[in-house]
């Protein structure tokens, strides 16, 4: 009867603290610590850690490609990344992480954007975590927008581990900062989303609002969060669990077996796809497996030989070679050290194989084993710089005619026989390493015998310095200048007389004087004739001399310049810019004209859906499409859509989001939901209390009944 009565009290229990739970969802709200009875603890824990459970297995659902971009600027203070690198690794706590599941990459951005590691870069949550610990702070500028179009550019794309767009994975970034943004984040952020990225924006201490809604996805209520200081931010992490855990929709294929893969099944958010166990490839019909010859296609890393079996591959080593202990390599069996080779003196072993060679004083025979006695001086094996003389053991060094050996006993040195005077040079004699050379004082040239010296002609040698005539004298020579051209003070160079200067030409424009002569040049807008002297008019633009952009026109005297149709003559009177056919109205737009650098192309605004014909509008029925941020019903209208809630809730001040009748008033005295969250728990806490009292009370009087009944 006892046991009766306290099973049927846990139950009681049990239901009177769901009930309770189900009103109130517990982020955003600071717990207050109340003394409660035991079995209430107990209760509250059991449906917490249920709770747990189910978030647990729903976030476990959906994989997701997770990027986190962070901002560490020089406003972030050590002690305060710190708290950023806590939350981070208490968020990759809360992920389902693998290869197949959420893919998680971190940018760390402050002036640059510096990428700490990518979607493909880690696949399980220790290394992850490890990675954020070491994250340093660049502490520079705020860049977001740079960094927004790095994780778009760079971290979402396939080469950094992010998934193909028709498996349906979630492209999620998470983006932390505390400041305003130096750079423009609108129109990137824009994009961003474009792409199919879901932004959130967390915002600490003096982060600016406004930049965080124009970086967020919309509903902006659900994407855009706030935090006093950095020591309370790892509060966010239990909200964004129940965020994107909330993202879950539709049925895991893959649980519920309602799949046909033949090995392994992935799931994706709206469906799943096939792959196979390692040794297996995925057929053509992408749903059954086939065992790979591994072997065959080179998928190994067997160093020789590989030899296929039932469970995958093993290898093996050619004759004359051995496994390694890593079952992969193949080390050679070092001949020379066992004996196994028929060199008569050195056996030298290779990577191979081995080689025979010869003590010194010997070579090597043509059997490439044995060995002979060398004559070292006819096979050159010597180091005498003249004459090598072979010996019964060895040889020496001796010299030609002239020279003496040195200290070295190997090398000569030549007797100077310009010093002892045993030369036969009438002027000068130049020794040199091996003999000697005859040259002659300035002025006298080397004789044909290479001894005598004559008197040589300067100027017919060409050994002069006159720049047009040279003559020759007795002793030497001097210079003189050309008919026209008169000698210089250097009394070498000459100058012309300037033939334009003094009218002695016969040009009929412009005559241009050289350093030898002169040449005839024609006025702007003319042509030199083939006799070089006389000008002719020319058609500039015929012959393409004109700086027009776009239509040359030719004058009388000149030429001017034009623009196509749709073009106007710029200031330059050359160039030509396209007209702005929008704002002449010279389109068919129906409503938005956009100008383009090759000409226009027409846009509808919001709510309108550009037609086939890229011109009209049509309305877009934006509750049909899920295009709005009601709460609970979108209801269409002719210009747009109005949102109405459901029975038993009011429409808020926000006209977007519902309240129920009973908690409007606490609402509108409450925008943020604190304090009517903290009487909502005062009120549970009271409740239990109150549960507490009537189960002492019901308590004592089972114990006066089972009393009553004892006496019988």
């Amino acid at each position: 009867m006892k046991q009766t009565w306290s099973g049927a009290l846990c139950c009681f229990l049990v239901l009177v603290a769901q009930v309770q739970c189900l009103k109130y969802r517990p982020h955003r709200v600071r717990t207050q610590k109340a003394r409660l009875p035991v079995t209430v603890k107990s209760t509250r824990t059991a449906l917490s850690q249920h709770s747990n459970v189910i978030q647990e297995a729903q976030c476990k659902i959906q994989p997701q490609d997770l990027v986190f971009i962070i901002d560490s600027s020089r406003s972030v203070r050590p002690q305060e990344f710190e708290k950023v690198r806590v939350f981070l690794a208490n968020m990759i706590d809360t992920l389902d992480v693998g290869p197949d599941r959420t893919r998680v990459a971190i940018l760390n951005y402050a002036s640059t954007v510096k990428e700490e590691f990518m979607l493909k870069t880690y696949s399980n949550k220790k290394d992850m975590k490890q990675a954020v610990y070491q994250i340093e702070p660049l502490s520079t500028g705020t860049m977001t927008g740079l960094a927004i179009e790095s994780a778009m550019n760079k971290a979402f794309t396939k080469s950094s581990g992010a998934r193909p767009e028709e498996l349906g994975i979630s492209k999620v970034a998470i983006i932390v900062t505390d400041g305003r943004p130096q750079d423009q984040v609108a129109e990137i952020s824009a994009s961003a989303r474009a792409s199919g990225i879901e932004i959130y924006a967390v915002g600490v201490d003096r982060a600016d609002m406004q930049s965080l809604r124009l970086m967020a996805s919309e509903p902006l209520d659900d994407h855009v969060f706030y935090v006093e200081t950095y020591g309370v931010i790892e509060k966010l992490t239990s909200k964004f669990m129940e965020t994107l855990c909330e993202r879950v929709a539709g049925v895991d294929f893959c649980a519920v077996g309602n799949h046909d893969c033949q090995q392994v099944c992935v799931s994706t958010a709206r469906s799943y796809y096939c792959r196979c166990r390692p040794g297996f490839t995925l057929n053509e019909d992408q749903k059954t497996c086939s065992r790979v010859n591994v072997c065959a296609i080179g998928n190994h890393d067997c160093e020789q030989l590989c030899i296929n079996t039932t469970t995958g591959y093993s290898c093996k080593c050619r004759p004359g070679f051995i496994l390694n202990e890593d079952q992969k390599t193949c080390s050679r069996e070092n001949m020379c050290a066992i004996g196994d080779h028929d060199c008569e003196h050195i056996c030298v072993s290779t990577a191979t194989s081995y080689y025979c060679r010869c003590r010194p004083g010997f070579t090597l025979n043509e059997d490439q084993k044995t060995c002979s006695r060398e004559d070292m001086c006819a096979a050159g094996n010597h180091d005498c710089e003249q004459i090598c003389v072979s010996t019964a053991t060895s040889y020496y060094c001796r010299c030609h005619p002239g020279f003496t050996l040195n200290e070295d006993q190997k090398t000569c040195s030549r007797e100077n026989m310009c010093a002892i005077g045993d030369h036969d040079c009438e002027h000068i004699c130049v020794s040199t390493a091996t003999s000697y050379y005859c040259r002659c004082r300035p002025g006298f040239t080397l004789n044909e015998d290479q001894k005598t010296c004559s008197r040589e002609d300067m100027c017919a040698a060409g050994n002069h310095d006159c720049e047009q005539i040279c003559v020759s004298t007795a002793t030497s020579y001097y210079c003189r200048c050309h008919p026209g051209f008169t000698l210089n003070e250097d009394q070498k160079t000459c100058s012309r007389e300037n033939m334009c200067a003094i009218g002695n030409h016969d040009c009929e424009h412009i005559c241009v004087s050289t350093a030898t002569s002169y040449y005839c040049r024609c006025r702007l807008g003319f042509t030199l004739n083939e006799d070089q002297k006389t000008c002719s008019r020319l058609d500039a633009c015929a012959i393409g001399d004109h700086d027009c952009e776009q239509i040359c026109v030719s004058t009388a005297t000149s030429y001017y310049c034009r623009c196509r149709p749709g073009f106007t003559l710029n200031r330059d009177l050359k160039t030509c810019s396209r007209l702005n056919r929008c704002a002449t109205g010279n389109h068919d737009c129906e409503q938005i004209c956009v100008n383009t650098t090759t000409g226009y192309n027409c846009r509808c605004r919001p709510g309108f859906i550009l037609n086939e014909d890229q011109k009209t509008c049509s309305r877009v029925d934006l509750c049909a499409i899920g295009n709005h941020d009601c709460e609970q019903i979108c209801v269409s209208t002719a210009t747009g859509y109005h949102c109405k809630c459901r029975t038993g809730f009011i429409l808020n001040e926000d006209q977007k989001t519902c309240a129920k009748e009973a908690q409007r008033k606490i609402t509108i005295q409450d925008p943020c939901k604190c304090e009517a969250l903290l009487d909502f728990q005062r009120d549970v806490e009271s409740n239990f209390q109150a549960l507490a009292s009537k189960i002492d009370h019901v308590t004592k009087k089972m114990q006066a009944f089972e009393n009553e009944l004892g006496r019988f």
